[in-house]
């Protein structure tokens, strides 16, 4: 609520500085902070066996020796477990596997992973993952903004 606040009000300021005037209305139209809750952006809008497969192939890749124990899959499952636990971010449970930091890399190959869960979710009207929430709420503001003119024209 702070930070919408203070968005708000330099923006608030900045039509004034241009001679306009903008409503509380406009301004709550306008501005929208969104987090993904307590839970870090991979945490958040993925499962753990979403997660494992993508972790493991980028360990392997790094040549981490630790994925061919048996007990690799449990041991990242469980990592993953207490980083939900205590909201942390992926890098936490990555690091103590000694997985170096790829985040381009857990993005790519979980890019196909993300599509097809929100294209699912999407079609079946059935909206669970956070990016898919603000995606939908993204296109509904900017159907309402595309008629909001907060500066005066010329006379």
């Amino acid at each position: 609520d702070k930070v919408r606040r203070q968005l708000q009000e330099a923006i608030r300021e900045e039509v004034k500085y241009q001679d306009a005037d903008i409503s509380q209305g406009e301004l709550d139209a306008l501005v929208h902070v969104r987090v993904w809750g307590k839970d870090k952006y991979e945490l958040a809008n993925f499962s753990d066996d979403e997660l494992v497969p993508a972790i493991t192939k980028i360990a392997a890749t790094q040549s981490n020796p630790r994925t061919e124990s048996p007990s690799w899959d449990q041991d990242l499952r469980a990592q993953l477990q207490e980083a939900r636990a205590k909201h942390y971010d992926i890098k936490v449970p990555l690091g103590r596997l000694r997985v170096a930091e790829d985040k381009v890399e857990l993005a790519k190959l979980l890019w196909p992973v993300l599509l097809a869960k929100c294209e699912a979710e999407y079609v079946a009207d059935s909206v669970e993952t956070p990016v898919l929430k603000l995606a939908l709420e993204v296109r509904r503001l900017v159907g309402e903004v595309g008629g909001i003119f907060a500066l005066k024209g010329q006379a």
